[in-house]
């Protein structure tokens, strides 16, 4: 007798628990299934006569999906979006600042990519954006080093000049580059634009340079204002072997001042003692608000 009302006590203690388990899983939400977007690069495009070269550095894609940010993905991404049918979808090329890793921006310079996209659970979406310079954008100084003058002018300090590479050269990059070469004669390059511009306040102003040398050099500013003109380091970019794009941020590197009437962007490098001669290449320099 106890033995079955053990028994009894033992099996509605299993199924009250079975019964449980069963409604619980009856009740909790169904996890969303994702589709994916993939996109592989950003290509820029741009009126090569009033803009200059497309060459870009874009690292990161930034995603803004149904007006909210969903977040910052390393190119080449694949990217999780949880949802069916129709979803708006806004791209912003990412760069790296200053040649700093750690310092990453959605280009303000460029449009963002926007569309609408139809989405089916668990499959992949193949997206290949183009971004193009915002229509406010303006280029004070644009140098590609593709024809014979040069908008950048030897300083009192340089000793080195800065010549065009013939489109033979293997070290050029689009077409012809700059180029100087350093040795123990001649051991110090600076050259400075050619005409001042202005730089405005109330936007951000940047600095695009593809290099390639042997030796670091520096980029700064030469500032005028009523107390005179001010040479302003801004950037020390380390040597490459191979052609690299930086994104100089001039307006928080202290390259853009209140006060200021004008400004000349400047390069400088002096001679290593590893070599006996070093190199500098430089192409597509390009000062963009």
């Amino acid at each position: 007798m106890n033995f079955k009302k053990f028994n009894f006590k033992f099996y509605f203690l299993f199924f009250t628990a079975l019964l449980t388990i069963q409604s619980c899983s009856l009740f909790e939400p169904v996890s969303p299934i994702a589709s994916y977007l993939h996109i592989d690069s950003i290509f820029v495009q741009t009126d090569y006569q009033t803009q200059g070269s497309n060459s870009n550095t874009i690292t990161d894609v930034w995603v803004i999906y149904d007006n909210a940010y969903l977040g910052t993905f390393p190119l080449p991404a694949d990217i999780p979006l949880i949802g069916e049918g129709s979803h708006n979808l806004i791209i912003k090329a990412g760069i790296v600042e200053n040649g700093i890793f750690g310092t990453r921006a959605a280009y303000p310079k460029y449009n963002s990519f926007d569309t609408t996209m139809i989405l089916s659970a668990t499959k992949t979406t193949y997206l290949s954006p183009d971004v193009t310079y915002g229509s406010s954008s303006s280029f004070p100084q644009i140098e590609d080093f593709d024809d014979a003058s040069l908008s950048l002018v030897t300083t009192t300090t340089g000793t080195v000049p800065l010549t065009i590479t013939q489109q033979s050269d293997p070290n050029s990059f689009e077409g012809n580059s700059g180029n100087a070469t350093l040795d123990s004669a001649n051991s110090i390059f600076e050259v400075a634009s050619s005409s001042s511009f202005e730089l405005p306040l109330n936007t951000t102003s940047y600095l695009e340079l593809n290099y390639k040398c042997d030796v670091g050099f520096d980029v700064g500013v030469f500032i005028t204002s009523s107390s005179g003109i001010v040479k302003s380091n801004l950037l020390f970019i380390k040597a490459s072997s191979e052609w690299k794009k930086i994104y100089i941020n001039l307006s928080n590197t202290g390259g853009v001042v209140s006060g200021a009437f004008n400004y000349k962007i400047f390069l400088h490098a002096e001679k290593s003692s590893l070599l006996t001669a070093d190199n500098l290449y430089f192409d597509n320099l390009k000062v963009v608000f």
